[in-house]
């Protein structure tokens, strides 16, 4: 950031005109005019308005000085200098006296620090529908003048859930797996914009999420006594328990010999093994999903584990 300042350098001079004849032979041939006094205005390193008593009278010299004619008297001189600076001064002519004015313009540049350095921190990978957070630090101690924080992001359908003007956002990643994120800052504080502004980016990648489990298969066994079956049944239950999110589906293929066709039936089995799981087991009735699926050999059990998201398995033949 750079403050630049004009001062006027003054220096201030009489210089008596000697011999009266010669300032009238002067001023018949086209020189200074009688009974006047002569001013002289030179500036470095330019050329300046000059100004006596508010009348514009011309440029001051650079090289040469500028002459001006003046009556005797007090006048109020006025060089107007760069940005506004002028240099003001009361100056007293007398007849065939110069007076001589130089002025030197001196630029001062004040290099200060800017009142705000900010650096922008974001995670560099997330997980798909992850939140994440950009946030902003500004590293030199708070200034009286607030900081602006005007951000953007890319992609466009990017949701920015809360902290738009703020020094942090919180952007939502549901959708955007195997895309790269990019947050913009513009950071100004409206005064040392042309020195100071800082746009600064920041990129997160977001993965994909791995495509959800499907179902898996616990056990499956054939039926033999109800009591034997229980036995299954009981780790089945261990496994729901230790699942509690997952769901219990189970398969009961029909037995076409003899003894299953009698005592082995799936209709009375699916009652039975709902009844022990639920009552004896405690397992969540709305847990469990028991389905009939064609026949085997002998009764059968195929007991599955479904997790969130999972479709339920299909039943083989």
């Amino acid at each position: 950031m750079r403050n630049i300042r004009y001062n006027l350098l003054f220096v201030f001079g009489l210089l008596l005109t000697f011999g009266l004849t010669t300032a009238t032979a002067v001023a018949q041939n086209g020189g200074r005019p009688k009974n006047t006094g002569t001013l002289t205005v030179k500036t470095s390193p330019v050329a300046y308005p000059v100004k006596v008593n508010n009348q514009l009278l011309g440029m001051s010299g650079v090289n040469t000085p500028a002459e001006f004619y003046l009556p005797p008297g007090t006048h109020q001189l006025v060089v107007e200098g760069p940005n506004g600076r002028n240099f003001s001064k009361e100056i007293e002519i007398r007849k065939d006296v110069k007076n001589c004015v130089c002025l030197k313009i001196v630029e001062e540049v004040t290099t200060k620090a800017c009142p705000y350095n900010i650096r922008v921190d974001g995670p560099e990978r997330v997980m798909e529908g992850d939140l994440i957070t950009f946030a902003s630090t500004n590293l030199v101690t708070a200034g009286a003048i607030p900081v602006n924080y005007n951000w953007t992001v890319s992609p466009n359908n990017l949701n920015i859930t809360n902290g738009l003007g703020t020094s942090s956002i919180t952007v939502d990643t549901k959708g955007l797996g195997g895309q790269t994120i990019t947050a913009d800052l513009d950071v100004n504080d409206g005064v040392y914009d042309a020195a100071c502004r800082q746009r600064i980016s920041v990129p997160t990648v977001v993965e994909k999420l791995p495509p959800p489990p499907g179902p898996r298969r616990f056990d499956e066994f054939e039926s033999s006594s109800f009591d034997d079956d229980k036995a299954r049944l009981d780790a089945f239950a261990i496994e729901l328990q230790n699942n509690p999110d997952a769901q219990g589906y189970i398969v009961l293929y029909q037995g076409t010999d003899k003894e299953s066709m009698r005592s082995r039936k799936v209709d009375v089995l699916s009652k039975r093994t709902l009844d022990y799981l639920v009552q004896a087991r405690g397992v969540d009735p709305r847990r469990i999903q028991i389905v009939t699926w064609g026949d085997r050999t002998k009764t059968t059990y195929d007991l599955w584990v479904v997790p969130p998201g999972a479709q339920p398995p299909v039943p083989k033949e």
